[in-house]
């Protein structure tokens, strides 16, 4: 069965995902695999709770607690069916079970949790709740860190190829996407452009999951895989870099840091281009709101920037002032030139 995926069935599965009392709850009933066997129909709660190995009581109370904000039905008395919603927390392909798995695991929970750690001290509340930075979490967990590798490409997938289709790429021979995870926005830019070679650069042990995703993508042909670190040289050339999301994961230290070990590799002509979500001060917006407290949780200092954040750092890295481009998406693109 089709995974639907509305507008706002998403939004309502996004939001569930960060309230302090659901994501836990939802984390179990999706572990126990109850929106896979509600795939066929509606099951009354005891059957459903004998079936999933949960508590009968617990689950009809989370079940009917979780309908409110429009997470599963109940279309008779103690008896519950997916929503859209719901049927996103499958596991199925086009849904958002791997990020849920990720957005519910005892490592986000755990951090969330220590969130004013991070406004008193301005320190990663992740690193003090857990004993170690998230990248260190993830490289010493593989299991986790595909999952959380595949669950960003599950929530940003319609927005990576609004994101690739609202850039002019005329002229282009060569694109490399720096700490570009799964791949799947190289994957987006590439497709349909058989004149374009793309180069994703990350580190080793994310290489398979790109290999894989660019596989069932159709562009692993048109693409190379080069291992590393973009805080060691980077030994790659291309027409056009991207950081996709990469900036907004450090302090401004480590940023200047990035952003020097690709101006190096550049040449006059190359094109940087920073893809982020940009804050306007005085004109809030909740989804720049909560991605900005998760990197508080798990970078400290690390942030959504502002125009005129990014332009001193380019500033200071040997790069000209940013063009901000319009996606159609939450995310913009800032282009910015070597000097």
């Amino acid at each position: 069965m089709a995974t639907p995926k509305s507008n706002s069935s998403f939004q309502s599965a996004m939001s569930i995902l960060s309230h302090i009392y659901f994501a836990p709850i939802l984390g179990t009933l999706i572990r126990a695999k109850v929106p896979d066997l509600l795939d066929d129909g509606a099951i009354e709660s005891t059957e459903l709770s004998n079936r999933a190995g949960l508590h009968p009581l617990s689950t009809l109370r989370a079940l009917r607690a979780l309908t409110a904000f429009g997470i599963f039905r109940e279309v008779a008395p103690g008896t519950f069916a997916n929503s859209e919603a719901s049927a996103l927390f499958r596991d199925a392909p086009g849904g958002l079970r791997n990020y849920a798995l990720f957005a519910t695991s005892e490592q986000f929970l755990k951090s969330s949790a220590a969130l004013g750690h991070s406004v008193k001290t301005g320190e990663a509340a992740h690193d003090y709740a857990l004993g170690q930075s998230v990248w260190e979490y993830m490289r010493d967990r593989p299991e986790d860190n595909a999952a959380f590798n595949r669950g960003l490409a599950e929530i940003r997938k319609d927005e990576q190829a609004a994101i690739a289709a609202a850039y002019d790429w005329s002229g282009v021979k060569s694109v490399v996407d720096i700490g570009a995870g799964a791949g799947a926005l190289l994957a987006s830019i590439v497709a349909g452009k058989p004149g374009v070679r793309g180069v994703l650069f990350d580190r080793p042990d994310v290489l398979p999951d790109a290999d894989h995703l660019l596989k069932v993508r159709g562009v692993r042909e048109h693409c190379e895989l080069v291992g590393g670190t973009f805080f060691e040289p980077i030994e790659v050339e291309a027409d056009v870099w991207i950081l996709s999301q990469v900036l907004h994961d450090w302090p401004d230290g480590d940023c200047r840091k990035i952003l020097k070990r690709c101006r190096e590799r550049m040449y006059q002509g190359n094109r940087l281009l920073v893809i982020e979500m940009v804050p306007v001060p005085g004109q809030p917006d909740v989804g720049i709101a909560l991605l900005d407290m998760a990197m508080m949780m798990f970078g400290g200092e690390a942030r959504q920037r502002t125009e005129d954040e990014y332009n001193e750092l380019f500033a200071a890295t040997e790069f000209g002032p940013g063009r901000v481009l319009a996606t159609g998406t939450a995310f913009s693109i800032l282009e910015a030139k070597p000097k």
